[in-house]
């Protein structure tokens, strides 16, 4: 690609008969060079532009994967924190049969007291999706905010 310095530092052979006016060429190599020159920056402005407007989508598509990444974690987590709190209730339950004669209000109270924490860790996991709900939807409404001041 010709570059405004390329056009300003270009000669012509001069003919002896029938040759263009000097005057006129350098005039109009001028206009060339002015055109082109304001061209030739807003090209490299544009670029620039768009190489930042790349980074930032891919900076927001890392995010996008590390929250997604969060919530397959969160999802994993409250599966395992379930299956632990069931097997515990089950065994929980089996205890309770064996030795229903003494303790069966003491073991009543038990599984009453794990349920009620399975409960609390079912809240604690609803909360926890909101706010990673909330903080992509946030980082989205940025995204978005980026493009639209493009």
């Amino acid at each position: 690609m010709l570059t405004p310095l390329d056009i300003d530092n270009k000669t012509f052979k001069k003919s002896k008969l029938g040759g263009y006016d000097i005057n006129d060429v350098e005039e109009f190599l001028v206009k060339v060079m002015d055109d082109y020159e304001m061209l030739y920056k807003e090209n490299a402005e544009l670029k620039s532009k768009s190489d930042a407007m790349q980074e930032s989508v891919s900076y927001y598509q890392s995010i996008e994967d590390g929250v997604n990444k969060t919530i397959e974690n969160a999802h994993e987590a409250a599966d395992s924190i379930k299956l632990a709190a069931q097997r515990e209730a089950e065994t929980i339950m089996q205890k309770a049969e064996l030795d229903s004669k003494g303790r069966l209000d003491e073991l009543k109270f038990e599984i009453a007291k794990k349920e009620a924490e399975l409960e609390e860790k079912r809240k604690q996991m609803q909360v926890y999706n909101i706010r990673v709900s909330s903080m992509l939807e946030a980082q989205l409404k940025i995204l978005n905010e980026d493009n639209n001041e493009c």
